[in-house]
């Protein structure tokens, strides 16, 4: 995930978000809630995801910085700043779903439940970054098929 297509995907959540608030405060017109069903789920699960993503990359750079680089940072200082942008905004999104599940009797998100457990997201992070380096030099040394099959390895073993 690019910055930009993190930060696209975060912006819109945000505008449904408040959208969704803006639709069922005191001053709007009545909303059933009922109607809304799917859009709720689907907006707990969106939101669930996007902290996931962002948590199993912090991740994931954390394994490299401590496992390749003596606990040196191995972002530049935009990226570093543009990741912690994306888990606080997750962070607050995820605080706006909840207080509006509680006033309206939803399931609120759990969200120390999916930093305790970023899953296979963090093995796949690494995995797409060995890749690429590996790919890359293959074709500086010439071997562009080599990086063909590097990457059609991974496409391969993401879908399964």
């Amino acid at each position: 995930m690019t910055a930009a297509q993190g930060w696209r995907g975060r912006a819109s959540w945000a505008s449904l978000l408040g959208i969704f608030m803006l639709a069922t405060s005191p001053q709007s017109k009545p909303f059933e809630l009922g109607t809304a069903g799917d859009f709720l789920e689907l907006w707990r699960e969106k939101l669930c995801t996007i902290l996931a993503d962002v948590v199993s990359l912090e991740r994931a750079v954390d394994l490299i910085s401590e496992g390749y680089f003596d606990g040196h940072h191995v972002l530049f200082a935009d990226s570093q700043k543009e990741l912690t942008s994306a888990y606080e905004t997750a962070r607050l999104l995820i605080v706006g779903y909840n207080c509006f599940a509680e006033e309206n009797g939803k399931e609120p998100i759990d969200t120390e439940a999916i930093e305790r457990t970023p899953g296979r997201k963090v093995d796949h992070f690494l995995n797409e970054w060995v890749m690429l380096s590996r790919s890359k030099v293959l074709v500086a040394c010439g071997e562009i098929f080599a990086a063909r099959d590097q990457v059609l390895a991974l496409l391969r073993t993401s879908r399964v």
